[in-house]
């Protein structure tokens, strides 16, 4: 990105571009002392918006450094003549994430108050460097000119960046939802206030995230059908949804009542989404991460709730509604899909290829610890009947089953899933 110069003007004399090379010795000598002043003038006027968001201390900081290198680097090399804007990377990363915190231009009033500091500590040394009348004037009229010139044509360029970082998403309330949502994500430095403010959502409650989306192009209208029935089946009035994509969306539901969300989705989103949107029921889809309080809890159930839509992507499920409660044991286990098969296949032997039934009366048997009784109650089965079910999935299973009750455990669980390694 290139823009013309502001201002521009004739070369100093020799003797005036001597003496500015020396002024700016001299500043350098001291640019510590310089910069911690602007630092503190420069967050004081910024204090507020600072509060809201303490992560853009640093680089308000680290591009304020880099302007003042810029403008003595250029006039000690080429005394006098204009600088031009400073689009360093330093101001490049400042300006996206004055953009990335949802704020406006109105934070670059910190330039123009390290661009007064430096005309001061300017002038001071002026008269340090010169006793002739004639050569101060002239030197602290270059001064100001130059200064001047280049923090206008640096807060232009700057200004022109962020309205073009802006500009690039469609929609600013969307674009500060986003911004916020990958800081909380990312863990980046953003309070819960200021979480709260950008994304009109209240973010110290608990949550319960979801990830609404469809492998196929969805009808208009048929993910925020679904974004609000997931809101009233969770009790909450107000959900956070991000769009991500066509066919995807980010939901949060905080409040309400979301401890069993999945089970009671299970029962009653089909049915609801069949009567409103009959040709999207089938293609749509839900994960539901586990509910969380804070910034964290909004970020771990977001990451449960993703890991269960990896899962949920790859593997064969019955369920359209998938929670991370359903997947978790596998979504430890089985993050290699390939060893996850082989350590089945292993595990089980031709258990594996064995009636739906036999695995499944072994994994309630394992999960009632071994009670055959409770075994029976649970599967609503005669207690003849689960134990020749028991008795067979023991002759099928290569090893025996009283030492490695967790392994066929976990292997049991994991092939529920992803079904068998065939």
């Amino acid at each position: 990105m290139s823009l013309g110069l502001v201002r521009a003007w004739e070369p100093p004399s020799p003797r005036l571009a001597g003496l500015l090379r020396q002024a700016v010795l001299t500043m350098l000598d001291q640019v510590e002392e310089l910069l911690a002043t602007i630092d503190a003038a420069s967050f004081e006027v910024n204090r507020d918006l600072l509060e809201l968001a303490p992560g853009l201390a640093d680089p308000l900081r680290a591009a304020g450094r880099s302007n003042v290198t810029v403008w003595a680097t250029a006039n000690l090399r080429k005394p006098g003549l204009p600088v031009p804007a400073n689009l360093s990377p330093e101001n490049v990363d400042f300006a996206r994430d004055v953009v990335r915190h949802g704020f406006d231009e109105t934070i670059l009033s910190g330039f123009r108050v390290g661009q007064n500091l430096a005309v001061q500590a300017a002038t001071d040394v002026a008269f340090r460097v010169t006793d002739d009348h004639d050569d101060l004037r002239e030197l602290l009229a270059l001064v100001s000119r130059s200064i001047f010139a280049y923090v206008e044509e640096t807060l232009e360029g700057i200004s022109t960046m962020i309205r073009a970082e802006r500009s690039q998403l469609r929609d600013a309330t969307t674009a500060a939802r986003a911004e916020a949502v990958a800081l909380i994500l990312e863990g980046g430095p953003i309070s819960e206030r200021r979480a709260t403010q950008m994304l009109g959502y209240e973010v110290a409650r608990s949550h319960t995230a979801t990830i609404v989306w469809s492998d196929e192009t969805p009808p208009e209208g048929a993910l925020e059908a679904t974004a609000s029935k997931l809101a009233r089946a969770g009790g909450t009035a107000r959900p956070l949804i991000l769009p991500v994509g066509r066919s995807t969306l980010w939901v949060w539901l905080s409040g309400g009542d979301t401890g069993d969300l999945g089970a009671r989705l299970r029962q009653h989103l089909p049915g609801a989404l069949t009567e409103d949107l009959p040709e999207a029921a089938a293609d749509i889809r839900v994960a539901i991460g586990r509910p969380g309080p804070g910034l964290a809890g909004f970020r771990r159930s977001h990451q449960e709730a993703a890991a269960t839509q990896r899962l949920a992507r790859r593997l064969p499920l019955q369920s359209n509604i998938t929670s991370y409660d359903d997947v978790e044991v596998v979504a430890l286990a089985s993050s290699n899909e390939d060893q996850a098969r082989e350590f089945v296949a292993r595990t089980l032997g031709p258990l594996v290829d064995a009636p739906a039934e036999i695995r499944e009366t072994l994994r309630t048997y394992l999960r009632q610890e071994c009670n055959l009784t409770r075994t029976a109650q649970v599967e609503f089965a005669h207690r003849n009947t689960v134990a020749t079910r028991l008795e067979r999935a023991r002759d099928l299973l290569p090893h025996g089953l009283t030492d490695r009750t967790l392994q066929v455990g976990l292997a049991l669980e994991v092939t529920r899933v992803i079904g068998s390694a065939s």
